[in-house]
């Protein structure tokens, strides 16, 4: 057997092989280096992104603390015109609807509205017990605003005069709002046709 030629064979394969062996190496350390690159780029990116993601949710957060505060405050404005509102259907209605039906000769002094039972409590004072009495009649003529009257307490004073105490129950239509006004209100009689003879009134002597 020719050992010689074998060996000679097997070198010319050996130096073939060499280059290819280290080219495939090389490509594979280009390989390895660009997915590496590639990592890093991407986790860079990723960096970048999660930045502005805190940065846009930080506007945002400061943004929406904004908005809230002007709904809060536009909420609140709201709240206070309603309570005006509130205050301008018991100024508007009931102080000229009392205002009306009150006799020259009745003063009242002070009053307890409560819009949530639809009563009020006045105190005063009349020239005497027959003018409080036709104030109550009126009152209680008034069957369109007014449910019932109760009387809780009279006397007459030292100067002569009569102290009383009513409490109102009212219609809740009373409570509602109307620029206007009310239309077909009595209208108090003056103090000339007020006398202290003169009888309590009819219904038919309070007419619209």
């Amino acid at each position: 057997m020719n050992f010689r030629s074998l060996y000679q064979l097997k070198d010319k394969q050996l130096k073939w092989m060499d280059p290819v062996f280290y080219a495939a190496f090389g490509l594979l350390l280009i390989a390895i280096f660009c997915y590496l690159l590639f990592t890093v780029k991407i986790y860079v990116q990723h960096q970048k992104i999660s930045k502005l993601e805190e940065k846009m949710l930080a506007y945002g957060t400061e943004q929406e603390k904004a908005n809230e505060k002007k709904v809060l405050d536009y909420k609140r404005k709201i709240e206070e015109f309603n309570i005006l509102v509130d205050n301008h259907k018991i100024s508007s209605n009931i102080f000229s609807f009392i205002e009306q039906k009150t006799l020259p000769k009745v003063w009242f002094s002070s009053f307890d509205v409560s819009e949530v039972q639809n009563k009020v409590r006045l105190s005063g004072e009349s020239e005497n017990m027959e003018i409080l009495s036709h104030q109550v009649h009126i009152f209680e003529d008034s069957k369109d605003y007014i449910n019932a009257v109760d009387v809780l307490n009279s006397q007459v004073s030292g100067n002569g005069k009569t102290t009383f105490t009513l409490e109102l129950s009212l219609h809740p239509a009373l409570f509602s709002y109307y620029p206007n006004g009310f239309v077909g209100f009595y209208q108090a009689p003056s103090s000339e046709q007020t006398d202290v003879g003169e009888s309590p009134l009819s219904s038919s002597d309070i007419s619209n």
